[in-house]
């Protein structure tokens, strides 16, 4: 599936080969780039916030980051155009740039937000799509990624298959909390899931033009 994944969304495997920082207890802590982007966009993305701002919620969560290094790393992310940075005194603050490309998860998200009413059949739906690709369970984090930060209404993956899930990331150099909520639906016929799988790869590639017809989708199966 990675080497699909790789060819269809042009991703690369993920290493452990990113940013080495020190926690405020002085143990080091391993990020890798991607995924500490993708941290900081998804919390800048719920809404704009001050480098203080950040850096607080970073911590509430586990994530335990100096405000020196924060700084830098959000004026490194507005000068590649990710961010936008303003003024406002006495801080500057951050938000997602309109310019930037939306991720996978981000991509799922809007797709369920447009063919179903309710978020928790979003939310449902996005763990589908998502478990589909993966062939794993789907972790609460990448259900927030897709923009869903409501409860969340989708049977919890059984205790080995999330562990097995989450070692597998940690491998990667993915931080997975050891109690952190994994969830699975039932594999299953899905009309739904399978044409918005098949619209991101026709989209990623411009090959509308190539699809014959148009079909409405229905909210039938989930």
């Amino acid at each position: 599936m990675n080497s699909v994944c790789e060819q269809v969304f042009g991703w690369k495997r993920l290493f452990v080969i990113g940013f080495v920082t020190r926690s405020l207890d002085g143990e080091p802590v391993f990020v890798p780039e991607k995924n500490l982007k993708d941290l900081v966009v998804s919390y800048i993305r719920e809404q704009e916030r001050s480098i203080s701002s950040l850096t607080k919620a970073l911590k509430q969560d586990g994530y335990s980051f100096h405000r020196l290094f924060v700084t830098g790393y959000l004026r490194a992310l507005a000068d590649i155009g990710v961010l936008r940075e303003k003024d406002i005194p006495p801080a500057k603050v951050y938000t997602t740039s309109a310019h930037r490309d939306a991720n996978l998860y981000e991509l799922v998200g809007a797709r369920c937000r447009e063919v179903v009413k309710e978020e928790t059949d979003q939310a449902r739906l996005a763990v589908g799509i998502l478990q589909k690709l993966f062939h794993r369970p789907i972790f609460l984090r990448e259900i927030r990624e897709c923009g869903f930060s409501g409860a969340v209404d989708v049977p919890p993956a059984a205790r080995e298959e999330r562990d097995e899930a989450r070692r597998g990331l940690v491998k990667l150099g993915l931080q997975i909390p050891t109690n952190e909520p994994a969830y699975s639906v039932q594999e299953r016929k899905n009309e739904i899931r399978d044409e918005i799988l098949c619209e991101l790869i026709v989209d990623r590639f411009g090959m509308g033009t190539l699809v014959l017809g148009t079909k409405q989708m229905k909210l039938t199966e989930r």
